[in-house]
């Protein structure tokens, strides 16, 4: 009973521990070693009842050993559990309310029916569903100390959270190119709805090809924690080499999706902001209206800029701690994991606040958007009772209310837009 102790800790998804020799998978160990890891004789078992195996190596067995025997400890703090769990909910909260609400203000606000402005509720749809099938599901995972979700939400939970990081990588690097091509070229068409939508299509499918293999090299693995107590791990099972492939498969990610386009948008962003405080816009008829342009869309650049760097910022220390695991560089640690991954889960509360700080058209819809709310129950609430307006007075009265409401946006739009 002692043995099975240390295993009350699920491990994180992300953990890649390769041999640095070639190591025989941990079935053709010696019995004189196995004896020595509990690990190596509960999956020996799992091999003997199911007819499977993990493509585990010997040192990966040492490893995982390690790290379950230190993340015993940590997951039994209480004071950490609360701390940890306070700070996810307030993530999944607050994503869940400003990315739909960033949703609902670009379906609504005509004004803001661009390409980019598509590309903007993509990132907001990417944030929601990493909040909805990977945010709650690692918080469970930390609280239970197993994985209680079945197998098709072990490959799914997986899957979302890689491709969640793409969709957004990606949108990201479609948004610095249109804005390379409105600003450089302002006298070409501008990307039109339909192309924005393929695009985000094109971003989908490549996203989800990407992900695949994370999704797919999923095992569940159960064993009998007591006599009536069935505990299970979410583990990466990759093919042979196992170590190879999951190293070289982290490393590969990391360096074409994640830091090869956020070089990219930095160049295009450096190019556009040199561009934009060294010449004058093409078009501008008159000194007014060169200034007010140039303010707007060195906004506009400004927003952009602060968004990729933010996304960047979050993910930088997860995706760096997941490659030095995986080259070995570093011993794994339970607690820094959960901190690290709730820094990369925090990335999709930041937009919502970016946009409306930044993005004057963003936040006159917004503002239009709450009006509409709040106005509706406000007209009927100030009759008093039994008194009912005139059927023509109250269509002047909410003739009215429309036209006084949207107008003051549509005039600030005329001046004060974001180029979005």
């Amino acid at each position: 009973m002692k043995k099975a102790t240390w295993l009350q800790a699920s491990p994180p998804p992300h953990l890649a521990l390769p041999a640095q020799l070639n190591f025989p998978p941990f079935v053709a160990l010696p019995e004189e070693s196995l004896s020595n890891f509990s690990l190596a004789k509960l999956m020996l078992l799992y091999q003997a009842e199911n007819g499977t195996s993990f493509n585990w190596t010997h040192r990966q067995i040492v490893e995982w050993e390690k790290f379950a025997e230190l993340a015993r400890y940590e997951s039994q703090k209480p004071a950490g559990k609360a701390l940890l769990i306070v700070a996810y909910a307030v993530v999944i909260l607050v994503s869940l309310f400003g990315n739909i609400l960033v949703c609902q203000v670009v379906v609504k606000n005509k004004k803001m029916h661009s390409a980019t402005s598509l590309f903007m509720a993509n990132l907001a749809v990417s944030d929601i569903m990493i909040t909805l099938l990977n945010t709650p599901f690692t918080l469970v995972r930390f609280v239970n100390s197993t994985w209680v979700f079945g197998k098709t939400m072990c490959h799914i939970s997986r899957f979302v959270q890689y491709c969640s990081l793409h969709v957004s990588t990606l949108t990201l690097t479609a948004i610095a190119l249109d804005r390379h091509q409105v600003i450089l070229n302002p006298l070409k068409p501008r990307m039109s709805l339909t192309q924005g939508a393929l695009r985000i299509s094109a971003i989908w499918i490549m996203a989800a090809c990407f992900s695949l293999p994370h999704a797919i090299y999923q095992k569940l693995f159960k064993y009998n924690y007591r006599k009536t107590t069935v505990r299970s791990l979410c583990l990466p099972d990759f093919p042979e080499p196992a170590e190879l492939v999951w190293k070289y498969l982290d490393l590969s990610t990391f360096l074409l999706l994640y830091l090869l386009p956020l070089l990219f948008i930095t160049i295009t962003y450096a190019r556009l902001a040199k561009k934009l405080w060294l010449r004058n816009t093409v078009g501008d008829i008159t000194m007014q209206q060169s200034v007010a342009h140039h303010k707007n869309k060195k906004r506009s650049i400004k927003m952009l800029i602060l968004v990729v760097v933010v996304f960047a910022v979050c993910w930088f220390p997860l995706n760096c701690y997941v490659l030095l695991i995986s080259s070995m560089g570093i011993q794994t640690r339970n607690s820094l994991y959960f901190i690290l991954h709730w820094l990369a889960m925090s990335s999709t509360c930041y937009n919502p606040f970016i946009y409306c700080w930044l993005n004057e058209g963003f936040r006159s819809g917004l503002k239009s958007l709450l009006v509409i709310c709040r106005k509706a129950p406000t007209m009927r609430d100030n009759l008093r009772p039994g008194m009912v307006l005139p059927y023509r007075e109250a269509w002047m009265e909410q003739a009215r209310y429309k036209h006084g409401s949207f107008l003051r946006s549509t005039t600030d739009g005329q001046t004060l837009n974001t180029d979005l």
